[in-house]
């Protein structure tokens, strides 16, 4: 550390178990991967962040994922404003009022402070994303997200740069065939026969219906088992949950399908399965590039995905399929093909494998990161 000082302060989620929302598990990542720049960063009290080199300013009560109260938010922006600053300080949320008013407010309380800005996803609404860049350097997870925050600052001739980093994550490694069967025994699921997993979104776009839909049509050629793995975060989600478990219970009846909710070994579940699919229109809620879908790709778990979303790049690269999102035909058509074509899913795992592994990784992640902060720490933008 410079001093008693460290060079960089992240304003995010409390960097605490459980590791269950990207909104904390990107920023640990670049806090444990990050050489030559010292952090700060906020956790809840009596848990500091055990990681060399890092200091851990307890604030938070719990170690909340999703959704952080109004009363830990308040205590975060008091520290901001009360207490004198590192040179650099990095907000990891994505753009909504109150943050980014808040954020503005402490850059006019510490003029000579430089912001960081990370979209976490992008927000459905344009006014969210007109007025929600505050940063010195906004950085972006995606392509999609980077111009458009680059239009934004165009548009009302904003004093900042835009970065794209890619979200970097742990590589899964891929199973040999010995472990999948075991692994696919522990969670009840047939040994021979092709596992499809949806573990998207339940409530901010339709693609847990359009994989619902497509089920039945996949069926009629191939002999798969659908698993919905997904956590109900809001009261809305569970509804959706219900309704789909109704829409398909005749089909979970005869072991078709399994819903499983929130999965406590999900990396296992993750990487013996067959098939990947989130055929979603929006990735709102989510990072751009959602995690799930990475690790698995690095598992060497082939994925289908929507079209029209960030996840377009992934498209573009060949290491996904893309499918028009909200169209179960297609979906189901995309399925099939993988499931019953020869040497077909094996291609597309290890074309997205060698990609994730070439771009997506967390040192890579941190090493841009690090570039960033000495840039800034020297001056130099």
């Amino acid at each position: 550390m410079r001093g008693l000082t460290p060079d960089v302060l992240f304003v995010s989620k409390p960097l605490a178990p459980p590791w269950d929302d990207s909104g904390k598990v990107l920023p640990y990542l670049i806090a444990r991967e990050i050489r030559d720049v010292s952090l700060a960063v906020m956790t809840p009290r009596g848990q500091p962040l055990n990681l060399p080199g890092i200091h851990s300013e307890e604030l938070y009560r719990r170690p909340w994922s999703f959704t952080v109260p109004m009363r830990d938010k308040v205590s975060v922006i008091f520290r901001l404003l009360a207490r004198s600053l590192p040179p650099v300080v990095h907000f990891f949320f994505s753009p909504n009022g109150p943050t980014s008013f808040a954020a503005r407010m402490v850059k006019a309380r510490h003029p000579h402070v430089k912001v960081v800005q990370t979209i976490m996803s992008l927000p459905i609404g344009a006014d969210a994303m007109d007025q929600g860049i505050f940063g010195d350097v906004v950085i972006t997870w995606s392509r999609a997200a980077a111009q458009r925050v680059s239009e934004v600052v165009r548009r009302y001739g904003l004093p900042a740069k835009v970065v794209h980093v890619p979200p970097g994550i742990d590589e899964r490694r891929p199973m040999t065939p010995t472990e999948k069967r075991a692994t696919r025994a522990s969670f009840g699921l047939p040994p021979d026969r092709p596992i499809v997993l949806y573990a998207g979104d339940l409530e901010f776009s339709t693609a847990a219906y359009a994989t619902a839909a497509a089920v039945p049509l996949v069926l009629d050629r191939v002999p798969a088992v659908f698993v919905f793995a997904c956590r109900p975060k809001t009261a809305a989600a569970q509804s959706v949950s219900r309704d789909l478990e109704a829409r398909l219970a005749d089909l979970a009846a005869l072991g078709h399908v399994r819903f499983m909710g929130n999965v406590g070994a999900f990396p296992d579940l993750l990487r013996c399965v067959d098939c990947q699919v989130l055929p979603a229109e929006t990735t709102y809620a989510k990072t751009d590039l959602p995690m799930v879908l990475l690790e698995g790709l690095s598992a060497g778990v082939p994925a289908i995905v929507g079209t029209g979303t960030p996840m377009d790049e992934l498209v573009d690269a060949g290491a996904v399929m893309g499918v028009p999102s909200g169209s179960p035909e297609a979906l189901a058509s995309a399925l099939i093909g993988v499931l019953s074509g020869p040497g077909r899913a094996e291609a597309m795992a290890a074309g997205g494998r060698d990609y994730i592994l070439l771009r997506h990784t967390a040192r890579r992640m941190a090493e841009a990161h690090a570039t960033i902060y000495r840039d800034l720490l020297r001056g130099a933008m």
